[in-house]
């Protein structure tokens, strides 16, 4: 079986894996959110917050599209920002998960 052939378990595997990670990023914004708006006591801070807000809902949209035709690559990055970790990714065939260690390590 190669990477790009995929069964219903896996299938299912990289979707939970991925809803996972993607609920773990929103839980880390958030706790960034409410330490960053601890420190909200000038204009110009409130502007820097709302950049960052900004910057990461761009960035959050950008990666958190479930694209099967990238989703390996989309699990290594998911494993590099430490929302997902290997464990996640128990059911995936060893070229999949060979494919994840290599790109994650990028």
């Amino acid at each position: 079986m190669s990477a790009t052939d995929w069964t219903s378990e896996e299938e299912a595997v990289a979707r939970q894996a991925f809803d996972l990670g993607k609920q773990r990023s929103i839980v880390i914004l958030i706790d960034n959110l409410k330490n960053l708006s601890t420190k909200l006591d000038t204009p110009e801070s409130i502007w820097q917050f709302h950049d960052y807000l900004s910057t990461e809902r761009y960035q959050y949209e950008g990666r958190m599209e479930f694209d099967f035709s990238n989703i390996l690559f989309i699990l290594a990055d998911m494993i590099k920002q430490k929302l997902i970790n290997y464990d996640d990714l128990n059911g995936l065939n060893q070229l999949k998960l060979s494919k994840i260690k290599a790109m994650s390590m990028f």
